[in-house]
């Protein structure tokens, strides 16, 4: 009878994939010298040689089919014991977690097709069911050249954060790879690679890996010595590949999903330096800078998550003349980008971003000098927002219109 899901344990991850019923000599002949691999002092055979425990593999060794592997993902290392037939069936997958090294793991088995349900009751996240043996290792083997990148060539760590980017988006994954000793070699990829491409994906991996995931972004942040905001913010203002400058900043759009993260991004200046930067920017930098404003300080979700922390103690509070400049600098910023829109290149759609931003900056700040527009932008708001005669719902069915019904929407928010 298969042992049910409810025996997952949540702690450190250790997986294992059955591979097949066969099961191997569990006495071979003894190895000659010469099937011995040495590193300086270090040999062992080349052919491993299974148990009935779990052993470590060696990456050069020659391994015999139908084992059982376990990969541990805190330590990367891939382990392998004989395979009997109480540990598999034909039809399924073995995946066991285990709270600590020092405890036996217990397999569970799970027949096919098992839908994937990645939060169990209690809120711990369970391991997906890997598709194969290989991508598990693949997974590991990632890791160890994240860990240790000076070792490796361009090719071999760009093919690591391809592998990696692949997996994080499944939020199991995306917690192990949050975990700070991978954060911070991920954070000293993106700020010294002299490969843009290295610096763009590695940006990519971490913004992946966050991307709702608030488990993950509290493990990013749990170790005061990664400095994931200042990093990712120092890498974005010294950045010109506009490329990692693009995931750079999606990167740091993820990590500033937490009301104590929000705060850090203000107070080293954030604001600051997404103003200079968006002045300079290409249309998808303009765009992306637009999304973050809005989405991190202009909608209502996250000011009142900072109101929350504010009333439970936390520091949140935000002094633009202590702490850089006040979002509402970014009104005037905006509405000039909206009139130079045409001569700068920026298509319909980094257009609506913009507006969309703007309007809620006006809701936010209605009436406030600051944010005043000017004449020039009021002529072009009302020939945005000029139907023509037409009814509304004629021009939302001809497409490709949605700044035109923006402007006719939010209209009155510009006096």
């Amino acid at each position: 009878m298969r042992t049910p899901w409810l025996a997952l344990f949540f702690g450190i991850p250790t997986l294992v994939v059955s591979a097949t019923h066969s099961i191997p000599d569990k006495h071979p002949t003894k190895e000659s010298s010469s099937d011995l691999i040495c590193h300086d002092i270090n040999c062992y055979s080349k052919h491993f040689v299974p148990t009935n425990e779990f052993q470590t593999i060696h990456d050069d060794q020659v391994v015999p089919p139908g084992l059982h592997y376990r990969l541990n993902v805190e330590t990367g290392l891939k382990e392998a014991k004989i395979n009997v037939a109480s540990d598999s069936d034909d039809d399924h997958t073995g995946v066991v977690v285990i709270p600590n090294k020092d405890e036996e793991a217990a397999i569970i088995d799970s027949p096919k097709p098992i839908p994937r349900a990645p939060i169990s009751p209690d809120g711990a996240i369970k391991p997906p069911l890997p598709s194969s043996a290989g991508e598990a290792l693949a997974f590991s083997d990632s890791l160890e050249v994240l860990l240790k990148h000076s070792k490796y060539s361009t090719s071999e760590i760009t093919h690591a954060l391809l592998s990696l980017e692949d997996l994080v988006h499944e939020i199991y994954w995306g917690l192990q790879v949050s975990a700070p000793k991978y954060v911070s070699p991920l954070l000293t990829l993106v700020s010294n690679s002299p490969d843009p491409t290295i610096r763009s994906t590695a940006a990519l991996v971490i913004g992946s890996a966050l991307s709702n995931n608030p488990k993950a972004l509290a493990s990013a942040t749990s170790d005061s010595s990664v400095k994931l905001i200042r990093t990712l913010l120092s890498s974005l203002e010294k950045e010109t590949d506009n490329n990692a400058k693009a995931r750079i900043l999606y990167a740091l759009n993820q990590a500033i999903k937490s009301p104590i993260t929000r705060a850090e991004f203000l107070t080293r200046q954030g604001l600051q330096t997404l103003h200079q930067l968006f002045k300079n920017g290409d249309s998808e930098f303009i765009g992306k800078s637009a999304i973050v404003i809005e989405d991190n300080f202009l909608n209502e979700d996250m000011r009142s998550d900072a109101e929350v922390m504010k009333k439970q103690g936390g520091s949140t509070h935000f002094n633009p003349a202590r702490d850089g400049i006040d979002e509402r600098k970014f009104c005037s910023l905006f509405e000039d980008t909206l009139l130079e829109s045409t001569e700068k290149g920026i298509d319909n759609d980094v257009q609506e971003k913009i507006f969309s931003a703007l309007s809620a900056l006006k809701r936010k700040h209605h009436g406030h000098a600051e944010c005043k527009s000017t004449d020039d932008f009021l002529l072009w708001l009302d020939t945005q927002a000029d139907l023509g005669g037409r009814l509304y719902g004629d021009v939302e069915g001809e497409g490709d219109q949605q700044l035109k019904l923006m402007a006719f929407d939010n209209r009155d928010l510009f006096p």
